[in-house]
């Protein structure tokens, strides 16, 4: 494959969601000049036109596969791919505004060697559950960090060493919202290579995630929607099958409900 580069990169006015971006950033402590590795899921995507855009806007970008150098090599080019950057660039610019939207960017700021910054994700990509045995998974999906952010922030934070801060991307529909978390451990070794059943019902609330949103979204609390979830795992709940069921249990855990309904019945003795 020959992705056609471009000489120049073209100009782009900042999106509602690039400033968003710089929010996050800001409150991260994450200056824009620093650099970056945007993990991108290719996956989602047609590879050869996510290589078109990223040679379009850097003439020489520094990228690679995720699954290189892991159990997942021979499969490679079906996950995602990384390209170093700076916050800064137009790529990085274009990247939020475009694949951000569609939750399937991850950015890591750089603060060490690229061989060894993504060390604990990559070591992430295969667990061994109570249940099930050893399963693939997905620690750079945007859906997986924001649930286990809100659940388990010790175990997000041995993603990536001290230092380092992974950001990624939640679209709420209405708008979409950056999340961040900064690394906690000297040297990042990944997600425990053991899991319990709790956090297989972790796993339950993230593949739920589009459920709960339409709930949260109609109740209107689909920024605390991460805390709504985490009062529920702690709970011992799985996401249900049921969407009345979901539905229930949602309300259970939000006070804007509550007071709405307690609200209600005044005015109904009234």
């Amino acid at each position: 494959m020959d992705p056609v580069m471009l000489s120049t990169a073209p100009a782009l006015n900042k999106s509602e969601s690039w400033i968003d971006f710089e929010e996050a950033l800001n409150q991260s402590g994450v200056s824009l000049q620093d650099s970056c590795l945007m993990i991108v899921d290719a996956s989602r995507y047609d590879n050869t036109e996510v290589l078109r855009t990223i040679y379009s806007l850097d003439q020489q970008p520094d990228w690679f596969w995720l699954f290189s150098e892991t159990p997942f090599e021979e499969h490679k080019e079906a996950g995602p791919l990384v390209v170093r950057t700076d916050f800064n660039s137009v790529l990085a610019q274009q990247a939020v505004s475009t694949w951000g939207s569609d939750e399937a960017l991850v950015l890591l700021a750089l603060r060490q060697e690229k061989e060894h910054a993504l060390t604990g994700i990559r070591n992430s990509l295969m667990v061994r559950f109570e249940t099930y045995g050893p399963c693939f998974l997905r620690p750079y999906d945007s859906r997986f960090l924001e649930v286990l952010n809100a659940c388990l922030p010790e175990e997000i934070g041995g993603l990536v060493s001290n230092g380092g801060v992974l950001i990624w991307s939640i679209n709420n529909k209405n708008r979409v919202h950056w999340s961040s978390a900064r690394g906690l451990v000297h040297e990042a070794k990944g997600l425990r290579a053991n899991q319990s059943q709790s956090f297989e019902r972790l796993l339950t609330w993230v593949s739920g995630w589009p459920r709960c949103l339409v709930v949260a979204a109609e109740l209107k609390a689909s920024q605390r929607l991460p805390l709504m979830i985490r009062e529920l795992w702690s709970a011992g709940h799985s996401c249900p099958s049921s969407d009345h069921e979901l539905e229930t249990l949602l309300k259970s855990v939000e006070p804007d409900f509550h007071e709405q309904i307690e609200k209600d019945f005044v005015n109904v003795r009234r």
